[in-house]
């Protein structure tokens, strides 16, 4: 029922606002806001590439990337491919297209950005598309799983692969490689203990590590919400009495959107 925390890591939330929409941004939206403008530091005009871009992160970097003025590509599987062009991209069907030779074909000869959350040698391959000054941020370790479970042998191919590419980086200067963990951003973690009432506060700070970068996209994001600007998707909402089936939902199925415990 109550949680003590530091005024400087909360951030109030207008009392209009729908709570689970609010907790929705905290990671997915958080995570794109953070690769888009603290990593890549996009600049409107920009071709950035996504992986994975019908999962949660990637639905939030396509929505905060159009508000940047940003030209969008996302590679998905092709039972996503309508999701992923109504909100603005190209889409690219990973299994049956080759987006490096995609990539090439633009008349940029490139891109400028990706958005690598599946790592391994999809890092490999994203760091070919890239024109000069381009960045490729790596922010994820998908590509370390095996039929769901984390896997050795892809923890080994996975740091293999970027060693690689970041040595690569070095060697041709003008192409960079970028590393994205928000707790590294700012600092160790904490829970998260939404308040009932009219007033809320969210607690956003991971540490006194950068702090006010964390409120200060947190608020961005708020004041995008309210503008009716991006659109957290919640596929369903459970009474807390149902956490246990939330759980099991979690195991069982890929549902678009986030489930959310209401008090």
């Amino acid at each position: 029922e109550r949680v003590c925390l530091a005024e400087a890591d909360v951030v109030k939330v207008p009392a209009d606002l729908d709570p689970a929409e609010v907790v929705s941004l905290v990671l997915p939206y958080m995570t794109a806001y953070q690769l888009l403008h603290r990593t890549a530091k996009v600049r409107p005009g920009e071709t950035v590439l996504v992986h994975g871009a019908a999962g949660r992160v990637g639905i939030a970097i396509l929505e905060l990337g159009a508000q940047a003025g940003i030209r969008l590509i996302g590679t998905c599987a092709a039972r996503d491919r309508a999701a992923v062009e109504r909100l603005g991209a190209l889409a690219i069907d990973y299994r049956d297209q080759d987006f490096v030779a995609y990539a090439r074909a633009l008349p940029e000869k490139g891109v400028d950005v990706v958005l690598d959350g599946i790592g391994g040698a999809t890092s490999l391959r994203s760091f070919r598309t890239l024109r000069p000054s381009g960045r490729l941020v790596i922010f994820g370790h998908y590509a370390t799983l095996a039929q769901g479970r984390k896997s050795w042998r892809g923890w080994v191919e996975w740091y293999a692969a970027t060693a690689t590419v970041a040595l690569w980086a070095l060697l041709t200067r003008n192409r960079q490689v970028l590393a994205y963990r928000m707790q590294k951003l700012h600092g160790a973690p904490r829970q998260w203990f939404p308040t009932s009432g009219r007033a809320r506060a969210l607690p956003v700070g991971g540490g006194p590590r950068n702090a006010e970068w964390y409120r200060h996209d947190f608020l961005a994001l708020l004041k995008l919400l309210r503008e009716d600007r991006i659109h957290p998707i919640i596929a369903r909402r459970f009474p807390l009495a149902d956490a246990r089936r939330a759980h099991e939902l979690l195991e069982e199925s890929a549902l678009l959107g986030k489930l959310v415990l209401v008090p």
